[in-house]
């Protein structure tokens, strides 16, 4: 066909149509010839292949049967014996195939593939082998071969391997001497095990464990031990042997017993610390195990109580009273130094431990026990302490006068302890106290106060003779213990005020938690004028007392009144000098105001001599009005209108302030100002006005006591919560005479030519400090100086102190 085409595209035209005819005719021709051989090609490579596959077929089939007579005979030596055959071809857990039969060994189920949980025919320590087994092999492809023990108690074997990819585990049962054999494996691989958790116990005990050879060489240790010897590579310690302890300087506690082992005591370093070990060692197959027990703590509990037991002996040795203790077996165990003292028995026999009857023996023989007339059988009621467990307590009266309280006890079972208590000094004071109280009833008689005694109960318990002549009452009725109410109404009638005898005997019969004490007067309509007193006693009882105060009732009575007529005139001097203050201020203020305008010039120029008249009249004028305010603070703080407005002051520079307001007179005198602040000395909360006027009282009174070029101090410092402010000079001082009225008003002691004042600066400058919370002290000493401290709290004033009286002014406190 092809050919065909390409004949047809050959020609030339297609005019010639006879030529393509026959053409085409010839190559229709040659295909049919090419057709026929390429038939026979194939049908001949079809023969062949056929002849080949049979050959083929024949050979397969023969290696079938050849395969198929393998299998069978492996198959039949697989179910020669009893064995189960694990394949796993894929990931999963679980075999793929399972095949074969133990035959007695496991009783299989119906379900073969069940065996395949190992939990239900293996025991526990088998499932974790062959687990395990089983992961390496099935990760690594390491085979193994174990001894496994099934729930019965058989042992079987398990053998692992892998060809090619497939993990494989044949179980079979053991006989002979691979029984045997597989047992020891068994019985190792268990006892490895055991070995292995006893190691891990040992390793993690917390306490040092280390193993030593017969040349004391240490082949094995625990973690305690590296951490005692501050190691933590192992190897190092036992190839380098480093011992924990100095075994010289350890010392046995007990001898070796049957079993030779031994035990020693002594103290070492672990941790870097110092501590008591006792050292166990056990040898075996020569070796010796060493196991190392802190004991620190009960070496210091044991001190702490020997300690104890010194610190309680000394404490009973210094009592007065006698106590022995005695054993189960009826010895002496204890005594203190008062038991020897009392019955004057030797140490050293005592020492002895001698028994209880021992002592009672030898006590009658020096008569120092109770005269008895049967001693037998009074010893045996003491013994038979022993056998009571009640507190027994008697009394021995000595032959010598003396009388013991005698009290036998059991602190703890089988032993007894005896305490002797001397109670002569007490039946003493028992027979001076009933004397005393004998003594009292005749002094309670024989008061000039009426007194009654009601009880909790409400009924009188103790009245004496005086109680009955202030209220005319009959004495047998008294005797009767009658009640308060029927007391009260004998008494009502000398004075009928039913409110106050309610009230009284309310206070007498409500309860203890809302008695309060009451006390008043009576005038009773006779004249008698009574005082009273109602006491609630702690013992719940109620004690009423009448006084006859009709005589000084009349003299306070008179000095009421004078005390009012003195009050009268103080406020009428308080009031005149405060009126006169605000009168001698205006005409002052103009003096002043026409001084400075003349000083001014502003009525022409002065002269000289003028200039220095104004300034005389300036300065007196200055002091005049000094005096007048001091006198109008003073009398606002006497009424108690004085007001502070307190503000956050430095301290520094209220100091600064004031040394220049001061510098001029500082000059003229020629002397030097030291102001000394501390560094803490911070801010203080106050008036700064007040407190400005205060320092500047100070500061006058030190210019003007100082002599001329002498030096005058301030300061200041903390103390705490409290500011100190201070102002110190070297003047002439003070003698303790005035020093202890320095500070009440008008109080001065002028210089002669020198400083005068009218004595109202220190007073004041008390006056202000205390409104502020804080206090005065005043130090002087003749020829000395004098140095005055301000003590403020820095937060302001806590409570504000009452006023001062202008009369009674508070001394200064001296240091």
């Amino acid at each position: 066909m092809i050919a065909a085409t390409a004949i047809f595209y050959g020609l030339p035209g297609h005019a010639n149509a006879q030529s393509l005819t026959s053409t085409i005719a010839s190559a229709q021709d040659g295909y049919a010839v090419a057709t026929l051989l390429l038939s026979a090609v194939v049908m001949l490579w079809a023969f062949i292949a056929v002849r080949r596959m049979a050959t083929t077929k024949t050979e397969t089939e023969a290696r079938i049967a050849e395969l198929e007579a393998n299998l069978n005979e492996s198959q039949a030596i697989i179910n020669a014996e009893p064995s189960l055959l694990f394949i796993w071809r894929t990931s999963q857990d679980a075999p793929d195939t399972i095949t074969g039969d133990l035959r007695g060994t496991v009783q299989l189920t119906a379900d073969i593939g069940i065996l395949a949980d190992f939990s239900r025919w293996l025991d526990e320590e088998s499932i974790g082998a062959v687990t395990n087994g089983l992961g390496v092999l099935r990760s690594a492809g390491t085979p193994f071969n174990i001894a496994l023990k099934t729930l019965d108690g058989e042992l079987v074997e398990a053998d692992g391997r892998v060809a090619g990819g497939i993990a494989t585990m044949r179980i079979r049962p053991l006989s002979g001497e691979r029984r045997d054999t597989k047992e020891l494996m068994f019985d190792a691989r268990r006892l490895g095990k055991q070995v292995e958790r006893l190691s891990a116990m040992l390793d993690k005990a917390p306490f040092p464990i280390f193993l030593r050879d017969e040349a004391a060489q240490l082949i094995w240790v625990n973690q305690a031990y590296l951490d005692a010897v501050e190691q933590s590579d192992i190897e190092h310690v036992i190839s380098n042997n480093i011992s924990l302890i100095d075994r010289e300087a350890f010392k046995p506690i007990s001898a070796p017993s049957g079993e030779q082992r031994a035990v020693l005591r002594g103290a070492a370093v672990v941790a870097g610390a110092k501590r008591m070990l006792e050292l166990v060692e056990v040898p075996f197959d020569n070796t010796t195990a060493s196991f190392a027990l802190d004991m620190t703590r009960l070496a210091d509990t044991r001190k702490e109580l020997d300690r104890r037991i010194r610190s309680h002996a000394s404490t009973l040795n210094k009592i007065t009273a006698a106590i022995a203790t005695f054993s189960a077996d009826q010895k002496l165990s204890f005594y203190n130094t008062a038991f020897a003292q009392l019955w004057s028995l030797d140490a050293k026999w005592l020492d002895s431990h001698p028994s209880y009857g021992e002592i009672l023996d030898r006590l009658r023989e020096e008569r120092k026990l109770p005269e008895q007339a049967n001693y037998r059988s009074w010893k045996t009621e003491q013994l038979a302490s022993y056998a009571r467990l009640d507190t027994a307590d008697e009394l021995w009266h000595l032959p010598d006068g003396r009388s013991l309280r005698v009290v036998s006890e059991q602190p703890r079972t089988g032993e007894v302890s005896v305490l002797y208590e001397d109670v002569s000094e007490k039946i003493l004071l028992e027979s001076r106290y009933n004397e005393l109280i004998g003594v009292q009833r005749e002094t309670i008689d024989n008061l000039h106060e009426g007194l009654a005694l009601f009880g909790t109960d409400g009924c009188l318990k103790l009245f004496n003779p005086t109680f009955n002549r202030f209220w005319q009452l009959d004495e047998n009725f008294l005797e009767t213990r009658p009640h308060v109410v029927e007391v009260f109404q004998q008494c009502a009638k000398l004075m009928p005020q039913p409110e106050m005898w309610n009230e009284v005997k309310l206070a007498v019969t409500s309860l203890s938690d809302s008695r309060r004490p009451l006390q008043d007067r009576l005038i009773r309509p006779d004249g008698m004028v009574l005082d009273y007193n109602v006491v609630p006693l702690p013992d719940g009882n109620t004690l009423i007392t009448y006084v006859d105060v009709t005589a000084s009732s009349g003299i306070e009575r008179a000095l009421r009144e004078r005390n009012d007529a003195l009050e009268a005139a103080d406020r009428l001097k308080t009031g005149f000098m405060s009126n006169v203050s605000y009168e001698l201020r205006t005409p002052l203020n103009s003096i002043l105001g026409f001084a400075s305008m003349l000083a001014a010039g502003i009525a022409g120029e002065l002269a000289p001599k003028q200039s220095e008249y104004i300034a005389d009249i300036q300065a007196s004028s200055n002091d005049l009005l000094t005096v007048i305010d001091a006198i109008l603070d003073l009398t606002t703080i006497d009424a108690g209108a004085m007001e502070l407005r307190l503000e956050e002051i430095a301290v520094e520079d209220l100091l600064s302030q004031v040394a220049n307001d001061f510098s001029r007179r500082i000059d003229e005198r020629d002397l030097t100002l030291n102001i000394e602040i501390a560094e803490d000395a911070g801010k203080l909360r106050a008036d700064s006005r007040r407190l400005h006027q205060t320092i500047g009282h100070l500061l006058s009174n030190a210019i003007g006591f100082s002599p001329t070029g002498a030096t005058v101090r301030m300061g200041a410092r903390r103390d705490g919560r409290d500011v100190l402010l201070w102002v110190a000079d070297n003047g002439r001082g003070m003698d303790p005479d005035f020093q202890k009225k320095a500070f009440e008003r008008f109080n001065a002691k002028p210089l002669a030519g020198g400083h005068r004042g009218p004595g109202l600066g220190l007073s004041l400058v008390k006056s202000f400090v205390e409104l502020h919370g804080g206090s005065v002290r005043l130090m002087s000493k003749l020829q000395q100086g004098t140095t005055v401290i301000c003590r403020l709290p820095d937060s302001g004033p806590r409570d504000l102190p009452a006023s001062p009286s202008m009369e009674q002014p508070r001394s200064a406190s001296m240091g």
